[in-house]
């Protein structure tokens, strides 16, 4: 992902939280809802990068990271009275789960499309540089 400016990064920031607002909801309606959520969400990435849209693919991966912390808010554990050592694994899993659907989802689906995808068009040709002798007989006024 690059940055581009601060528009941009603004732009990805709420599109990450509006996924968050949504799956949230969807969270609430059932899982069915929840998982077709997602599917949209991955589906606009293997689009993105099937056509090689990176502002796209820019946001799909801002609102997979937003799909990622509302997976986080469902599997929230109470732990008002458990052990230190139990609250910090629960917050390794919950840093586990946002890795997964920060990198590692990501990663995958890119690495299928690539695999997937047709070549891309090769360029246009391009004259090869003149060599010593070309230029040892042509003047410079050739």
């Amino acid at each position: 992902m690059k940055l581009k400016s601060l528009g941009w990064v603004v732009v990805l920031l709420l599109a990450g939280l509006a996924v968050l607002v949504l799956a949230t909801m969807a969270w609430m309606l059932g899982l069915g809802w929840a998982a077709g959520l997602l599917g949209i969400v991955w589906g606009a990435f293997l689009l993105a990068e099937w056509r090689r849209w990176l502002p796209l693919r820019d946001l799909a991966w801002a609102a997979g990271a937003g799909y990622g912390v509302s997976v986080i808010r469902w599997l929230e554990v109470p732990l008002d009275e458990a052990s230190v050592l139990l609250r910090w694994l629960v917050m390794a899993g919950y840093a586990v789960c946002l890795l997964f659907f920060v990198w590692i989802a990501p990663a995958l689906l890119g690495g299928i499309v690539q695999r997937l995808r047709p070549r891309a068009a090769p360029g246009l040709p391009v004259e090869a540089p003149a060599t010593p002798e070309m230029l040892r007989r042509w003047g410079p006024k050739d």
